[in-house]
């Protein structure tokens, strides 16, 4: 093989977008490949950040690591290109019609304009039979962002540091339901009058992105999404704590689980990672 070919396949191999579709047996092997890159999660940077291997899954003996200070370590590295990845996603549809709506204030719309404005209308399940600037408020409010702390902070609590049955076996690291059985994963310790599952995912990516979008679209979340428009406008003095009081919906236990997400947030200093929004 001439040396620019090797060269060309051995970058392709080290790339993300290798990486990104290559799983570890064990969590000491994904332990060994950070450390032998220098990942870490107290000091790494944005650049960094993008050769973070993007994982389908954890790694199947995630559940056997008794190690605190590793398991924490280990479970940022995982989450963070996923939870990035995912806002970045999200970026692109705010971009995109905020583009459209100061097209729309001083023009009429063309055919590709008003096609993606409905596109992203019924994306985030809003009503587009009249485009106008009250429909462009909503979508502004709905596509944005999930800071990165709260996003860690929910895939913590929901997944217990992804060390749970339903993000071992069914990717599920935010804990949604579903009334699929066939869906999901069925609660060992469910009511026997109750019918949900936990919905299970493909990969890592699709658990992150479909926790956003809920976040994003779900009514229960409305005043979440209110706060989080006029935080863009107001300084708050703490405003992921603001954001994080308009949560209680997640769970059933309602303001205990907004209690458990500031003390997460507090403990693990997880708004250090909001660097990255």
């Amino acid at each position: 093989m001439k040396p620019k070919f090797f060269i060309f396949f051995l970058g392709l191999f080290l790339s993300p977008f290798f990486l990104s579709a290559q799983g570890f047996e064990s969590w000491k092997d994904l332990h060994i490949y950070y450390k032998k890159n220098n990942f870490d999660p107290s000091t790494i940077t944005e650049e960094q950040l993008k050769y973070l291997p993007i994982l389908p899954n954890l790694p199947p003996d995630f559940d056997e690591l008794q190690d605190v200070g590793v398991k924490k370590k280990l479970f940022y590295l995982i989450t963070l290109p996923i939870i990035t990845e995912a806002n970045d996603l999200i970026l692109e549809d705010r971009k995109m019609i905020i583009n459209i709506e100061k097209k729309f204030l001083r023009a009429d719309l063309n055919e590709n304009e008003t096609n993606e404005t409905i596109r992203l209308s019924k994306k985030y399940k809003l009503d587009y039979s009249s485009i106008d600037l009250k429909l462009f408020k909503g979508l502004k409010q709905r596509i944005n962002v999930i800071p990165t702390s709260l996003a860690l902070a929910q895939a913590i609590v929901e997944s217990g540091w992804g060390q749970s049955r339903f993000a071992l076996e069914g990717n599920a690291l935010y804990g949604q339901w579903t009334t699929n059985e066939q869906k999901g994963i069925v609660p060992e310790d469910r009511d026997e009058d109750k019918t949900h599952a936990v919905l299970k995912f493909d990969n890592l990516k699709q658990s992150a992105q479909a926790y956003m979008h809920n976040i994003n679209t779900h009514r229960a979340y409305y005043s979440f999404r209110v706060v989080r428009s006029i935080a863009e406008r107001v300084q708050y003095t703490d405003p992921i704590s603001a954001k994080v009081k308009f949560l209680a919906a997640y769970a059933e236990i309602g303001q205990k689980y907004v209690d458990k997400l500031e003390l997460i947030i507090e403990s693990n200093k997880l708004r250090d990672f909001d660097r990255f929004n």
